[in-house]
């Protein structure tokens, strides 16, 4: 089955109709005890598919968090000056030089130390800041002395992010597909998106499996379509086609035949994600919201096939 499949440069969508006779035809479903991620429960009414957010999170979220923590720290140890060792430093060359005056002349360099030595010290013999930088300056490494100094900042500024979006980034809620209704619908930080299942958008790439629903504007002021991205398969990226056709075969068997098409049992919930402080909390009058983007579809379909589709990732 050939599906469009640009990669990570396809900004537009098709629906997900356009091949459901290809599934039916080629893609046979197994029912299974466990129907394998992205589903996360399964029942006589819904199926409901988590995002890509909940596992990238602990596998790349958190290492990246915990290596642009302590690697500024390391460096910025490395990188801080001791005063202390500076200052006893600059008192014994200066020291040196006059106890070596009678052989200045043939001390190679000792223009040059003396001056860094001077330099360091302020008029009470201590080292600070401001002697330090200016001594810095007469070595010729002031630039990359500060230098080094952004770049520590910048990674440590990473890791305070990677902090922030672990902390307070709650977690997605799930995607419903209602076989009942014959709509797909969820929300995103308040919002709320959904569709008629055969006007749904699909878009596929490394990151996954992506849906294109009908959003709500902020404000709730009108609506556009908008993607879940990167629902993975099981996988972190890298996604081919044959890792993305057997998730949708199994979204498409559910809502044509129902849950004895996915799952042998009478009902399949999986664990939710872990280390997750807080849920994405479902907004207010919820169904009337739901039911309201279903009558804004318009020209829902043409608007995601000819224009650039944004994604709700983070």
């Amino acid at each position: 089955m050939k599906r469009r499949f640009w990669g990570i440069f396809t900004t537009k969508a098709q629906p997900f109709s356009k091949w459901w006779q290809e599934f039916r035809a080629e893609v046979a479903v197994i029912p299974m005890e466990d129907p394998l991620d992205p589903i996360v429960s399964v029942d006589d009414r819904v199926l409901t598919l988590r995002t890509g957010y909940h596992s990238l999170r602990n596998a790349i979220i958190v290492p990246l968090m915990m290596v642009f923590t302590f690697m500024p720290l390391y460096m910025f140890y490395d990188w801080l000056p001791n005063f202390e060792s500076r200052q006893e430093y600059a008192h014994e060359m200066l020291e040196h030089f006059e106890q070596q005056k009678p052989f200045r002349d043939t001390m190679y360099g000792a223009d040059e130390v003396e001056k860094y030595a001077r330099a360091l010290l302020n008029e009470e013999g201590e080292v600070t800041w401001a002697t330090y930088l200016r001594a810095k300056e007469v070595e010729g490494k002031l630039e990359s002395f500060l230098t080094s100094f952004l770049l520590i900042s910048s990674f440590l500024l990473v890791g305070i992010v990677m902090w922030l979006l672990f902390l307070l980034k709650p977690r997605d809620a799930e995607v419903y597909f209602d076989r009942q209704r014959k709509i797909v619908y969820s929300w995103r930080h308040g919002r709320v998106g959904a569709a008629y299942f055969d006007k749904m958008g699909l878009i596929e790439n490394q990151v996954g499996i992506n849906l294109v629903l009908q959003f709500e504007n902020k404000k709730q002021k009108g609506y556009h379509p908008m993607a879940i991205v990167g629902i993975d398969t099981g996988k972190l990226t890298f996604h081919s086609e044959a890792d993305t056709t057997y998730p949708l075969a199994q979204i498409l068997a559910f809502m044509d035949h129902g849950k004895n098409a996915v799952i042998t049992g009478p009902s399949f919930k999986r664990k939710p994600a872990k280390f997750f402080w807080r849920i994405d909390p479902k907004p207010d009058n919820f169904e009337q919201r739901v039911n309201a983007a279903l009558e804004a579809e318009g020209d829902f379909v043409h608007q995601y096939q000819t224009r650039w589709v944004k994604g709700h990732a983070i």
